[in-house]
């Protein structure tokens, strides 16, 4: 049975059986995902019902540029989560500590800097974005609350990738359903009875992010994980600051180049009317809901391959990535078949417009046969990142992202077929998971295991002397 502390709630990836070990993991992190999408549906309703249109526009307009936040931070903790896992597979608690310390100041500096530039930039966007006056006032007021936030959500974030790292996905799944609770009790707060508009659902995000952060650091302190976080041990490690962001960094790069090449794409989509612009909205969003579990299993195999790393065990790697696919791959093909099945349906959830709704079909019935190579991609993607290589992901994946743009320029524009934007969406797809798999499957995750190796070897002849020194003197 796999290796589970009940008194610090983690699971030890690192020994037991792989498979089981994998989807008690990857549970918390799907159950996340869900109350993500529903929170998200109940904070829009809250504006729209509650306060008036403009509002709702507002906040919308706001979208993109929190996005691009959000998404920025959730990359760049994955390079917390993968250095803390390689720690935890080392069984190295002073290097354990190092890393967290270094996780904490990093977390303090960029938040700084975000909220500075964040409160500089947000008016110049709106207006880039093209922001109707009649709003702009809401959408910069919200922005501006946002960014001042951003400790809290950067505690958050970086503190729940610490955690996962560390083999605890349940806690911050916790502090997630706490923060979405929180959220809505001060959105309906903060307009029922207060009446303070869309100044007041920003301020209800804001708090209930840094709740949640103040949570996280908590349980980070008195959850029995043997690391502390405090004044004290704020220091910025040199070797794991570099890896963090050497990981980070390139999935947080990634993130953003996708919300850039989605914001492109949508130009193309906008010549086909309002009606066909909802009905690709309801095709992304059911594709979003429907594929949660795999991207779940994903983000999971990351702290598997980073922890199993820690102690250099690439056969159980190997083992986990191989388990990974094959699950993966029969979860698409049962997705693909309620896709199939279900095509028409999944947009009565949304809307009751005809039109709109067999737009939809179509769009999903084409795209659903992504369902077959989207496991892969994830697997492939965070296995890598998992073990310290995250360019290649980075590169494969806005390889995928950006050729859409041409593709759907040529397949949907240039033909004035709107079946394009979803044949586009779908080759993309499948181009990104070819690229990352002829990168796996043709070498290229061995040498990068190989440099890997050698360079471990080289710290340890380093290390090593310096150790006996120390004891002889």
């Amino acid at each position: 049975m796999a290796s589970y502390n009940r008194r610090r709630g983690r699971i030890d990836l690192t020994t037991g059986p792989i498979f089981s070990s994998l989807v008690r993991f990857t549970i918390p992190i799907l159950l996340g995902s869900i109350v993500t999408q529903f929170y998200n549906l109940a904070d829009s309703i809250i504006v729209g019902r509650f306060i008036n249109a403009n509002a709702l526009a507002a906040v919308s307009a706001s979208t993109p540029v929190m996005s691009i936040i959000n998404l920025f931070l959730i990359g760049l903790s994955s390079g917390s989560t993968v250095v803390i896992a390689q720690r935890m597979g080392a069984k190295d608690e002073a290097s354990l500590q190092r890393a967290v310390s270094t996780v904490a100041t990093l977390t303090l500096m960029i938040s700084i800097l975000i909220t500075v530039a964040g409160l500089i930039a947000c008016k110049p966007l709106l207006r880039l974005l093209g922001t109707p006056a009649e709003i702009m006032q809401d959408s910069y007021e919200y922005l501006v609350v946002i960014y001042l936030g951003t400790l809290g959500n950067m505690i958050y974030q970086m503190g729940s990738g610490a955690l996962r790292g560390m083999g605890d996905s349940a806690w911050p799944f916790r502090f997630l359903v706490l923060c979405s609770v929180l959220n809505v009790v001060l959105d309906l707060f903060m307009v029922l009875v207060l009446g303070w508009g869309v100044l007041g659902v920003a301020i209800a995000t804001a708090v209930a992010q840094l709740v949640s952060g103040v949570g996280i650091l908590f349980r980070l302190n008195r959850g029995g994980y043997d690391v502390q976080v405090t004044a004290k041990t704020l220091r910025i490690h040199k070797e794991e600051a570099m890896q963090i962001i050497s990981i980070g960094l390139p999935a947080a790069i990634q993130n953003v180049g996708n919300s850039i090449a989605a914001m492109c794409v949508q130009s193309s989509v906008n010549q086909f009317g309002s009606v066909f612009i909802a009905a690709n909205s309801v095709v992304t969003k059911v594709d979003d809901m429907i594929n949660m579990p795999v991207m779940a299993m994903g983000t999971a195999v990351s702290t598997f391959v980073g922890q199993n790393m820690g102690n250099f065990n690439l056969e159980r790697v190997k083992k986990g990535i191989n388990y990974s696919n094959l699950s993966l791959f029969v979860l698409g093909a049962g997705l693909w078949g309620i896709l199939i099945g279900f095509r028409n349906y999944f947009p009565l959830i949304f809307t009751d417009e005809p039109e709109v709704i067999r737009y939809a079909s179509e769009g999903l019935l084409i795209t659903s046969f992504s369902c077959f190579f989207l496991g892969v991609d994830r697997v492939l993607v965070n296995a890598m990142r998992g073990a310290g290589k995250s360019v290649v992901p980075m590169i494969t994946a806005q390889f995928g992202a950006f050729s859409r743009i041409p593709l759907t320029i040529l397949l949907a524009s240039v033909t004035g077929n709107y079946r394009g934007v979803f044949w586009a969406l779908l080759i993309s797809s499948l181009l990104r998971a070819a690229a990352i798999a002829a990168y796996y499957y043709l070498g290229g995750w061995a040498r990068a295991v190989e440099k890997i190796r050698k360079k471990r070897e080289a710290m340890r002849i380093i290390i090593s002397p310096a150790k006996k020194m120390n004891v002889d003197a």
